[in-house]
């Protein structure tokens, strides 16, 4: 794992949350002017409407050029962070794949079906083919993911993630590859076969450590995507769209470029770069599916108590703890993504702080006693600081602070040594079980110790064969639940900056993947 203050990783359980939270990296390393992140639309619409000269040659062109820090890879095996999934992206098509809001769309796979959300059957476009005209099979996906599970990348752990069958046994090498839980039935069949009930199943294929691979080529130059690889020099690498890609005649860049950037690199002839590490006028913030939140234990006596905890909340706001702090930060009270949410909202109701202490036999002279255990560098101290100031306006209520390094912070997490942590998620796909899953009493995730028979039950009940509007009501009953708990105090759900060419058209403010393929966008002409 990299070095790095805000240590999400250390809360997430596979390697998507890997990427996810390296692409918060540059975020938190730079002090922006605090102003609210809800301008992104207005700034974007601005952007949109504004003219520059450094873009005069760029905008009456038909080529995009996307620009990163990092190298540019054009297979799974050798990514080692968020930045160099947009290249794959724009090469290689996984099964499913999102829209520009983020939504997940059917992709190589035309359609999907199960009996019991184990045993999946997953129907591929017969019309998907590789840039070398070759038709794109089933066992293309069954040897990618065979050739995954076999590799040196930790996006194998994905795999694991996914719940696919023998995939532990096969990445330790004590069962061939041909044993994974994936096979060919025909040409245009995939079977998918999983150890538990995976009802979201399509919303997890579009990760990027999912995406096919040519099996005679690794260099991008035969690709199922929208483009395919045409010239690659250490530091550029071109392509030009796949003339056998199915809506090949809609996409309106037909020549893409990539560049690996300088650190201080003028931007004026780029058009698209996530977390540019110079944040102009032409920058806007998009959401991303991880949050910031600090986590009670349940297995302390006083915290256990749910009128202790809702009075720990209801002295803090979320707004005060981070308005002085970075634009990357959308402030909210609720621990699911803005785009999760799911329209449920609870009523206000007022609170007595003293009151509610009071009832869990909390007096003057037997005060609440916690630690609140933070991170000793960013600016986690001083949210700290913060909430600390706000808990001891009560005489009833003695915090002792605790500033640890990141690992020792994740250790003791991971250890349930902590009363009061500063915590954090990034969801591994888009939807709302990446969130809940980890409030399960039974989930290695659920380092806190919450535990619900109602939610349990109810998580239980998200598995079974049921229709998407009877799980996402159940989402609903989940999220009230936990919010009614107080299961987590809420602080802010990260946002990621972009640098934006003010005439490209097509990028959506309220994406939370991060992902923006080439084939959607275009240019606004004068």
């Amino acid at each position: 794992m990299f070095n790095f203050h805000i240590s999400l990783f250390s809360f997430c359980k596979s390697a998507v949350c890997l990427l996810l939270f390296l692409s918060l990296i540059a975020c938190d390393d730079r002090t922006f002017s605090p102003e609210n992140v809800k301008k992104a639309a207005t700034t974007l619409e601005q952007l949109t409407q504004s003219t520059s000269v450094s873009h005069q040659n760029t905008k009456q062109s038909n080529k995009l050029v996307r620009g990163g820090y990092s190298d540019l890879v054009t297979t799974v095996q050798v990514i080692k962070n968020q930045e160099q999934t947009a290249l794959l992206y724009d090469l290689y098509e996984g099964l499913t794949a999102y829209d520009p809001q983020g939504r997940v769309v059917p992709a190589v796979a035309e359609s999907w079906q199960t009996q019991d959300n184990k045993n999946w059957l997953i129907t591929l476009r017969k019309d998907s083919k590789w840039s070398n005209g070759e038709l794109v099979t089933a066992e293309d996906f069954v040897k990618s993911w065979q050739q995954l599970a076999l590799s040196d990348t930790p996006l194998k752990q994905y795999l694991l993630f996914l719940n696919l069958e023998n995939a532990q046994a096969v990445i330790d090498h004590k069962l061939p590859a041909n044993k994974l839980g994936v096979n060919a039935q025909n040409e245009y069949v995939l079977q998918i076969q999983l150890t538990k009930e995976v009802p979201y199943l399509p919303a997890m294929l579009a990760h990027v450590a999912l995406l096919p691979q040519y099996q005679q080529d690794s260099s991008g130059n035969v690709a199922n995507g929208a483009y395919y690889v045409v010239k690659s020099l250490p530091n550029q690498i071109q392509l030009t769209v796949n003339p056998h890609y199915r809506h090949a005649d809609k996409i309106y860049f037909r020549e893409l470029e990539y560049q690996k950037l300088a650190t201080e690199q003028n931007l004026n002839d780029i058009d698209l770069l996530a977390q540019p590490k110079q944040i102009t006028p032409n920058t806007i913030y998009l959401p991303s599916l991880c949050n910031y939140f600090y986590e009670f234990n349940f297995n302390h006596t006083m915290l256990q108590k749910r009128a202790v905890r809702k009075a720990l909340v209801s002295m803090i706001s979320a707004h005060n703890l981070v308005h002085q702090q970075t634009e990357n930060m959308i402030i909210g009270s609720r621990f699911l993504p803005q785009s999760m949410l799911l329209n449920y909202n609870m009523a206000w109701e007022p609170v007595v702080v003293e009151q509610l202490l009071q009832q869990a036999n909390i007096t003057d002279k037997k005060p609440l006693k916690i630690k609140l255990s933070f991170e000793n560098n960013g600016f986690h101290p001083e949210i700290a600081r913060t909430l600390i100031q706000n808990w001891s306006q009560s005489d009833l209520i003695k915090v002792k602070a605790e500033a640890l390094s990141s690992s020792q912070l994740s250790k003791k997490r991971a250890d349930g040594d902590f009363q009061v942590v500063r915590s954090g998620w990034c969801g591994d796909y888009n939807e709302p079980s990446a969130f809940l899953n980890r409030f399960y009493s039974k989930s290695p995730d659920n380092k806190s110790g919450y535990r619900n028979e109602k939610v349990d039950k109810l998580l239980e009940n998200t598995l079974e064969p049921i229709s998407e509007q009877e799980r996402t009501a159940l989402y609903g009953k989940i999220f009230m639940l936990l919010q009614q708990d107080y299961a987590v105090l809420p602080i802010f759900q990260y946002s990621v900056p972009f640098y934006l060419n003010p005439t490209l058209l097509g990028v959506e403010t309220n994406n939370p993947t991060q992902v923006i393929y080439s084939k959607d966008l275009s240019r606004r002409h004068n």
